[in-house]
């Protein structure tokens, strides 16, 4: 059977393009976990994006299945043998700074703009065109084919724990949309540490920086007390780094502010702490506590876990990560919320047992919080060979799989891997302000996506 994918896609880039606008124009970002709030466990704005794409699979003709909010799945066909795919609705907070509206979805210059443009509502509507297209051509298929919706991929994965409790099923095979071409057949264990302990009473009254773990925050702030002139430090170090930043002076006391650039949490290099910047203004002000000798000498400008004592370097996988994604400070207790990647070689239960033990000289405790275990898929694998003739099929690129330190719901489904939206040449934003997906790319990995399900399902 001779098909044209790439015709087929572009024959409905309209559509594509305004259903995946109405998606992005929902804010889906968590607001609380609370499973007694019937149908809407994660919020209203999660619950009405999981609407909106369950509702195009009623539109279109699919089956439809909607597990109370938690997750759900759009299916074709009915034998028993299927091949999955796995998107996520659900979105990491905005941010600041953004030059378009987050939730416009406005399209300049071919790229639209928007949280989850490309983590992870554009790839679910390619995926989803993917499964509608070989529906309408209505091509002969020997499996099954189900998109399954998740609604909590960005902090703990309730949702797949919950549809695979109730769909427990295993696919053949298939992949996750949701990170990179050509295919990632590695990514690396993932973990949030809290790190919690008091502070003596001093200058601080609080703090309060970044908005998850696995982002690098792009603010901070702290709340001081005006025993010293620390709006006119604050100006000169602000000047002196060339940072950005501002302050709010009350009777008495004064907040800081102080801007960074957010970026994904596994790779915090390409970011810019502003909570690492708030700790460097303390000690340029001459301010000493339990909490700022700590954050020195285990965490300031350390992104391998060196300082920690945990550095790791893989061959295959590359460095061990650490991300200060998040801290409290209020009353005298903190949290620090750490998000720490592991490659190929490290032993995860000795690497927190490290930290702790670095952690006891400053009376602080560690509890992990959350832990996936690394992913290893054999590159020379019949899946990860369909997959990427395909791809090459479609762009010619001969580059082999790679591994990744984020995390996908590949980890989450067997006999999967994470293949595609991103195009490894291009520009991302995830997790970033003015997140956005190229037009073009978009229309590419629908077409990618659909050939793939054909090879995989026919």
């Amino acid at each position: 059977m001779t098909i044209s994918f790439k015709q087929e896609v572009l024959k409905r880039k309209d559509q594509l393009i305004d259903d995946l606008q109405n998606l992005v124009r929902i804010n889906s970002e968590l607001t609380t976990f609370d499973p007694k709030r019937k149908g809407a466990p994660f919020g209203e704005g999660i619950r009405k994006a999981h609407d909106f794409m369950l509702g195009l699979g009623r539109r279109d003709g699919f089956e439809t299945v909607d597990l109370d909010g938690y997750a759900g799945h759009i299916e074709h066909g009915d034998q028993k043998p299927f091949i999955g795919m796995i998107g996520h609705l659900d979105v990491v907070p905005a941010g600041n700074g953004w030059t378009h509206d987050p939730y416009g979805a406005e399209i300049h210059e071919n790229r639209m703009y928007g949280r989850g443009t490309e983590d992870d509502k554009g790839p679910t509507i390619a995926a989803y065109y993917a499964l509608k297209i070989l529906k309408e051509l209505d091509v002969p298929l020997s499996k099954r084919i189900k998109l399954i919706i998740g609604n909590d991929e960005e902090t703990a994965w309730r949702c797949m724990r919950h549809y695979f409790s109730i769909y427990p099923e295993a696919p053949e095979a298939g992949f996750i949309p949701d990170a990179d071409f050509p295919l990632i057949y590695a990514e690396k264990g993932i973990s949030r540490l809290l790190v919690e302990g008091t502070v003596e009473a001093g200058d601080i009254i609080n703090i309060k920086g970044g908005f998850r773990d696995n982002m690098v925050p792009d603010y901070a702030e702290a709340t001081l007390k005006k025993t010293k002139d620390y709006q006119g430090l604050f100006a000169i170090f602000l000047n002196e780094n060339h940072f950005q930043g501002s302050t709010v002076a009350d009777e008495d006391v004064i907040t800081v502010k102080i801007n960074g650039k957010s970026a994904h949490g596994s790779t915090p290099e390409h970011g810019e702490n502003a909570i690492d910047r708030l700790f460097a203004f303390f000690q340029y002000a001459g301010m000493d506590n339990t909490l700022i000798r700590l954050y020195d000498g285990l965490l300031l400008g350390d992104h391998h876990g060196q300082k920690l004592g945990v550095d790791h370097t893989d061959k295959e996988m590359g460095e061990l990560t650490n991300n200060v994604g998040v801290i409290r400070l209020e009353e005298g207790r903190y949290q620090i919320h750490l998000n720490l990647r592991y490659p190929n070689g490290v032993d995860f239960d000795a690497t927190v047992k490290t930290i702790q033990t670095n952690m006891n000289a400053y009376e602080a405790s560690v509890k992990v919080d959350h832990h996936q275990k690394l992913l290893y898929k054999d590159p020379d694998s019949p899946l990860v060979k369909t997959l990427l003739g395909v791809y090459r099929k479609h762009t010619g690129d001969k580059s082999r799989p790679i591994t990744i330190g984020g995390g996908t719901f590949a980890r989450a489904m067997p006999n999967c891997v994470a293949f595609g939206p991103h195009f490894l040449n291009k520009p991302t934003f995830i997790h970033q302000k003015n997140e956005f997906i190229d037009l073009d790319d978009l229309m590419l990995a629908t077409i990618i996506y659909t050939e793939a399900l054909y090879e995989l399902a026919k």
